[in-house]
């Protein structure tokens, strides 16, 4: 190959009309070291140019396959551990091309100008997506959306079926004295305060007043001698519930899949008091230095119906596409709680974000309890 046609060639990819990958073929065929070439042109992103700011795992190849298609090979991927440490990065002056917030901290995130609004007519299963993930309170504002969903689960009560004995379910089952030293919370107050306010029937868990706090506390007080401990990891979780070590727990859908993968009895409830649902997404964030339409063609690919039927399989979430529950057998949807995402949906109680005085007391509240206080 001579080098006016590679230069050609590398012009056709900047302009669009032809894929990374079929220019890496022909340079293949022509014994041209890609490494040693430079792409030219904005739209022409050497694989990994695209940073993608997210949780660990979140990187799998499976979720993207039409983002590596197109530019033939994976973005960088950088992670997080907390939702905080993201946005502190973030204002201490990292700028990735794409990030992966949930719905209860958009607010946060947006007034701190880390977020770009979204542009949703570049945005191709758009119409696809579930409506109630699109309009969840604190993503929409002046008319602009700042998240683009993709993935969803619960945070709910997981437990031993063959190892307790209830009529129905419900959060109450965290409480249930007959189970002392058997029973299991996560180390947050996402779970403890929310779970309490739960089980009391608090209708507005995440705006509590003063006398539903007070309430909250003394059924935590109540709860803090039943549990054997409060959980930091999802494997202490998993190997504590498959050795019988704890019999229930607050946890999510991953949970599930896994334990039921080693053949335990093993159930997953939508309480009678509601089940919880987060949301979290992808979000084009505000000075990024990357290539805008390589941004949103990741995007597009992650709300991809096979990307999220890799995901509903594999990990037990939801997706945000609603075709993507149209590729995975009945049965299997069944298996995973997910026969009806729209019932779930209407039962459930979205996270949204706790004003952030409130959720300090949330926080302040349960360390207190943990410390005996």
């Amino acid at each position: 190959m001579k080098p006016l046609e590679f230069n050609e060639l590398q012009d056709r990819l900047g302009a669009g009309r032809i894929t990374r990958r079929e220019l890496m073929r022909a340079a293949a065929v022509a014994g041209v070291a890609m490494t040693a070439i430079p792409l030219r042109g904005k739209g022409a992103r050497a694989a990994g140019e695209m940073d993608y700011f997210t949780w660990s795992g979140y990187e799998e190849p499976n979720f993207h396959k039409a983002y590596a298609d197109k530019y033939g090979g994976e973005p960088k991927a950088t992670f997080f551990a907390t939702i905080e440490e993201a946005l502190q990065k973030m204002l201490a002056g990292y700028r990735p091309d794409v990030s992966h917030p949930c719905t209860d901290n958009i607010i946060r995130w947006r007034d701190a100008g880390v977020l770009r609004p979204l542009d949703t007519s570049r945005l191709i299963h758009w119409g696809d997506l579930w409506p109630e993930l699109t309009t969840i309170e604190g993503t929409v504002h002046e008319g602009k959306h700042y998240i683009a969903p993709f993935d969803w689960g619960n945070t709910s009560v997981i437990y031993r079926a063959d190892l307790v004995d209830i009529k129905e379910e419900s959060w109450a089952l965290l409480f249930d004295e007959r189970y002392a030293g058997k029973l299991s919370v996560q180390n947050s107050s996402d779970h403890a305060v929310i779970g309490a306010a739960m089980a009391l029937g608090i209708k507005t868990p995440f705006a509590m007043n003063d006398d539903e706090l007070a309430q909250v506390r003394a059924k935590l007080i109540a709860q803090k001698p039943l549990l054997r401990f409060y959980w930091d990891d999802v494997t202490s979780l998993d190997q504590a519930l498959a050795s019988g070590e704890i019999v229930a727990s607050t946890g999510w859908n991953e949970s599930l899949v896994r334990l039921k993968q080693q053949g335990l009895d093993i159930k997953y409830m939508n309480p009678k008091e509601g089940i919880l649902t987060w949301v979290c997404g992808l979000s084009v964030m505000e000075g990024a230095p990357g290539d805008e339409q390589a941004a949103y063609d990741f995007i597009n690919a992650m709300q991809d119906p096979e990307s999220g039927k890799f995901l509903i399989e594999n990990w037990g979430y939801g997706h945000s596409n609603k075709k993507s529950f149209e590729t995975v057998k009945p049965e299997r949807l069944a298996e995973l709680g997910f026969s009806s995402p729209a019932d779930l949906f209407a039962q459930g109680i979205f996270f949204v974000e706790v004003e952030p005085k409130l959720k300090e007391r949330y926080n302040a509240l349960f360390e207190e309890v943990k410390a005996g206080l």
